[in-house]
């Protein structure tokens, strides 16, 4: 009998008084042979039969009683880094992060809407371009994995990707 299940057993005849203060000590196989003994037997038919037999309680005007419902966890949404700045927050990040000094000092200083891309606009498309090419080689890569399991569905993925007809 394991240690653990001895314990177990040893509080629950303490706390009912049947074992003394003097019985918990470091447990042989004698005590624990003697509380094993003074157990009642366990019948899981009578259980079955005790827990039909009894009547549910008496409603209670207090309590309110709910029908039985599954809930299913939508998955959460994963946040992008886009999605924790305000646009034009986002577009100054972005011209420091992805354009270099020289550009954003000498080249696009100042900006003519009717004669080109402003350097906002432009560090957007840059930024827009790395995602693209990081989600395309992330793909590449489960592609090439599922082509050691499914060769099929793996080149179906590609032409996906590639726009292969």
């Amino acid at each position: 009998m394991s240690l653990r299940r001895t314990f177990a057993y040893a509080s629950v005849l303490l706390a009912a008084g049947v074992l003394t203060a003097e019985d918990t000590a470091p447990i042989s196989e004698e005590t624990s042979q003697r509380i094993l003994n003074k157990l009642p037997d366990y019948d899981p038919e009578a259980a079955e039969a005790a827990r039909e037999k009894a009547e549910p309680p008496e409603p209670d005007e207090d309590v309110v009683v709910l029908p039985v419902m599954t809930v299913i966890e939508r998955q959460q949404q994963k946040m992008r880094e886009e999605d924790l700045y305000k646009k034009g927050l986002l577009d100054d990040q972005l011209v420091e992060k992805e354009l270099s000094t020289f550009d954003r000092s000498f080249l696009n200083r100042y900006h003519l809407p009717f004669l080109g891309m402003s350097k906002e606009a432009r560090a957007r498309e840059i930024y827009l371009e790395r995602k693209n090419r990081e989600f395309r080689e992330s793909v590449k890569r489960v592609a090439g994995t599922l082509a050691q399991t499914d060769p099929k569905e793996a080149k179906r993925l590609r032409a996906e990707l590639y726009g292969w007809r």
